[in-house]
């Protein structure tokens, strides 16, 4: 069998290398207890540098109710969500757990929400349903312009107000004060 060169070898081949050089060694011989050992250790190393995962993490995130993904998973849409078409059931690891919330309380419907300068802002949510009557798609839908963007209120504000349409302004402080105190923490918010 001809020589390899050195890009030629396969890990393989330069482990087996590896292990003839180890049993060819007369003083300081590695025994094979040793050798387990050394394995192990590299077997745990490789382990961790290929799947780096902390398997008991709480899932503890921005995003996550304040005890964690595992002890309390966020809410899952029931349907297809599309807020001014963005498919957030697609991405709900973009979503807070009170977005996720609100979304799967949304029914059809045209409201009327109350923009960050006061000013009044008509959202059509849009459904479909199946042959059961149940809903399978919801899309939240509003005009806004690129010079009307910063105007928009939060999307958990905005979901908020169209649940709560009875008094839109009532409803706009409402949502902002919990957006706030989710966002900052009860204390900021009433100091």
């Amino acid at each position: 069998m001809p020589k390899q060169t050195d890009a030629e070898l396969t890990n393989d081949d330069r482990f087996l290398m590896l292990l003839e050089v180890l049993a060819q060694q007369k003083d300081n011989a590695v025994t094979p207890e040793m050798l387990e050992k050394i394995l192990a250790s590299q077997a745990t190393a490789v382990q961790k540098a290929m799947k780096p995962e902390n398997e008991t993490h709480p899932g503890i995130s921005a995003f996550s109710y304040p005890e964690g993904d595992r002890a309390r998973p966020r809410p899952v849409i029931p349907h297809e969500f599309f807020y001014n078409n963005y498919p957030v059931h697609k991405f709900p690891e973009t979503e807070h757990w009170r977005e996720l919330e609100l979304a799967c309380e949304v029914v059809p419907g045209s409201y009327t929400v109350i923009r960050r300068d006061g000013s009044r802002m008509t959202v059509e949510v849009k459904g479909e349903r199946n042959a059961d009557g149940k809903l399978t798609r919801v899309s939240v839908e509003f005009p806004v312009t690129r010079d009307e963007k910063a105007l928009v209120p939060p999307k958990q504000v905005v979901l908020y107000q169209i649940l709560h349409n009875d008094n839109p302004r009532k409803a706009f402080v409402e949502a902002m004060t919990e957006h706030l105190q989710l966002v900052m923490g009860a204390d900021a918010v009433s100091a």
